[in-house]
């Protein structure tokens, strides 16, 4: 009769190992006991110990093994920093003790209840997948977007006070995770439009529309500082530009740091302040080169605070400052909760006040209120 051998060299944390059945080359299970232990080591969970497997097959006429349950996703263990991960993952993951690396885990990891954290374990679904696109700022349509104040649109004809607000916003890996997962590097767009589809004397014309491209890397610092996780880190550089020529052209490049933060709980943090690279004098008023707003960090700010709670009903609070002489400021309280139809959807309230909006009124302070829908949020 063939000997057979228990190897136990993959143990994880709290004494769990898997085990590994080993029959000598060209020899196929014989007795009982050989079969149960083989189809018990094809069943058993990655945390089943080799007592339990050899306790169920210990009867030497066993016709099946004995099940061994699971543990709950919440409560199985985690692996030490370090170790190989066991079991299905997208990437090359590590956790470690304050945060997790910027590349996801899969589902059948546990993610904790920590915002970014979940984000970052939910985009694990995607980030397997060559070019797939994922969620990068919120994706929504504001169908009524009332203006308290009217835009000033640069001289532009007049404007209708009410008008349809949305944004589409996405970014994809360039790499796959660098650095046992803690480094990756992204490109990501943002688009924004402001669309007076309800005036139809000017035939519902695009009133603005903002482009935004970022190429950035981010990485997982695994620092706990005073309390807060701060769970992933990121510089790049962002160009951003209406598309527009003549009097009418903006366009400017940042580069920009951001540190997200976020505690077990539902509270989470964002700051991202941003440098603007000089730009030269333009040489005259319709010319293609040159700065077309070179006051425009005055109005749009040196950087933006973000504040959030997600939850069943999400908050987030956007405060953007500069830091210029007679500097000036804006704040943006978003509100989202479930519409009840889809898990992705999301019913959404967005409050602006301030100025920089958008890129052709930046110099003009507005007020508005939108009322829609959105597809993700923040986290």
């Amino acid at each position: 009769m063939p000997t057979v051998r228990i190897h136990t060299g993959l143990c994880r944390r709290g004494g769990a190992c898997i085990a590994a059945l080993v029959l000598p080359a060209g020899v196929h299970a014989q007795t009982p006991e050989e079969r149960c232990l083989l189809e018990a080591l094809r069943q058993a969970a990655p945390q089943t110990t080799v007592e339990a497997l050899r306790a169920g097959c210990a009867a030497p006429d066993a016709p099946a093994p004995a099940r061994v349950a699971p543990a709950p996703e919440s409560l199985a263990p985690l692996p030490e920093a370090g170790s190989p991960v066991v079991g299905p993952t997208v990437g090359v993951v590590r956790d470690t003790e304050q945060g997790l690396s910027v590349a996801p885990v899969s589902r059948s990891r546990p993610v904790g209840d920590s915002p970014v954290r979940r984000r970052i374990a939910e985009e694990g679904v995607l980030w397997g997948e060559r070019f797939a696109l994922l969620p990068h700022r919120p994706n929504y349509l504001l169908p009524f977007s009332h203006a308290f104040d009217v835009p000033g649109t640069a001289g532009a004809a007049p404007v209708q006070r009410n008008e349809v607000k949305f944004q589409v916003s996405f970014k994809f890996p360039l790499t796959p995770p660098l650095h046992d997962g803690r480094l990756a590097v992204f490109f990501a767009y943002t688009g924004q439009s402001w669309w007076q589809a309800w005036n139809s004397e000017r035939s519902s014309p695009f009133r603005e529309y903002s482009h935004e491209p970022e190429l950035f890397a981010s990485w997982a610092p695994a620092i706990r500082l005073l309390g807060w996780d701060w769970r992933v880190a990121s510089a790049g550089f962002a160009h951003q530009s209406n598309g527009r020529s003549g009097a009418f052209s903006r366009s400017w490049n940042r580069l920009f740091a951001e540190m997200l933060l976020d505690r077990p709980g539902p509270w989470w943090v964002g700051i991202r302040p941003w440098w603007r690279i000089p730009e030269s004098t333009k040489p005259g008023p319709d010319s293609p080169r040159g700065d077309d707003n070179p006051d425009i960090t005055r109005f749009a700010g040196h950087g933006e605070l973000r504040v959030g709670y997600a939850g069943l009903h999400n908050w987030t609070l956007t405060m953007r400052r500069s830091l210029s002489s007679a500097g000036k400021s804006a704040i943006q309280l978003d509100y989202s909760r479930p519409t009840g139809f889809s898990p992705n959807l999301r019913w959404y309230l967005q409050y602006f006040d301030g100025y920089g909006e958008n890129l052709l009124d930046y110099r003009t302070h507005l007020r508005h209120i939108g009322v829609g829908v959105m597809l993700n949020d923040w986290y």
